[in-house]
């Protein structure tokens, strides 16, 4: 009953090509750094919170298409390390196919309750980012919100776009995957509506699989990917090395 509930078949790649059709039908792609408020947008944004890997994979479908969309990318993934040499890679062929790269900023790491705190990370991280990939960051959003973030409103900090600011809140309508399920309206009916002139669409990529999943199932995928990732890079460095890899 969850399947249909929460619509599981909704997100596979396969109709992830699909909707962003239909997307193309009814908007006009813009980014962050080029939208204008006095005229109809879609802004197409992806949180990478799991994997670099689904990301990529979604990039290559809207590269495809001709679509452009922003990549927010962690420094404190429970997931990914950004600065591993093969994320770091995946990365670079996200930028190479022309998107946008933002930064996705988690205050929980630091604990940060007052604005000024808040835009000193900010540039320290957007200084990492920039210097490891050589571009420039011009957006940013937070990282699960809490009382502080959502109070956070004002259009930029630290000289970036803030994408959940009073005027994406207020006045851009949002759909959201968040959790691997849509929080508000299906992404469909959404993309449908031809009341809706602006809009900023939020997609999480390791909550779109191949084959039709459960939330749990996705994002579990990812992290079982991941062990087998590590477990193997354990495994070749011993065999290049000629050294000995004991078990019972």
């Amino acid at each position: 009953m969850n399947a249909e509930k929460y619509h599981f078949s909704d997100f596979t790649t396969e109709n992830y090509s699909r909707l962003l059709r239909l997307a193309k039908q009814n908007f006009t792609f813009k980014t962050f750094n080029d939208f204008n408020p006095e005229n109809e947008f879609v802004i197409w944004r992806h949180d990478v919170d799991f994997s670099m890997h689904r990301a990529l994979k979604m990039a290559k479908i809207e590269a495809k298409q001709g679509i452009k969309a922003t990549y927010f990318v962690l420094l404190h993934s429970e997931f990914y390390n950004l600065l591993e040499k093969e994320i770091s890679y995946l990365l670079k062929q996200i930028i190479e196919l022309g998107h946008d790269i933002g930064l996705h900023f988690d205050s929980h790491y630091y604990n940060i309750n007052n604005e000024t705190d808040l835009e000193s990370k900010l540039l320290f991280e957007k200084g990492i980012i920039e210097n490891v990939f050589n571009l420039s960051i011009n957006s940013f959003c937070f990282h699960i919100n809490n009382t502080f973030t959502l109070g956070c409103n004002k259009t930029h900090y630290a000289g970036l776009l803030n994408a959940f600011s009073d005027y994406f809140q207020k006045q851009v309508s949002y759909c959201s995957d968040s959790n691997g399920y849509w929080r508000f309206k299906r992404l469909e009916d959404v993309l449908s509506d031809k009341g809706i002139k602006q809009l900023q669409v939020l997609t999480h990529p390791e909550l779109w699989q191949d084959e039709v999943m459960s939330p749990r199932q996705r994002v579990h995928r990812c992290a079982e990917l991941r062990s087998e990732k590590s477990k193997q890079w354990y495994n070749d460095i011993l065999k290049n090395n000629n050294r000995e890899n004991i078990d019972w």
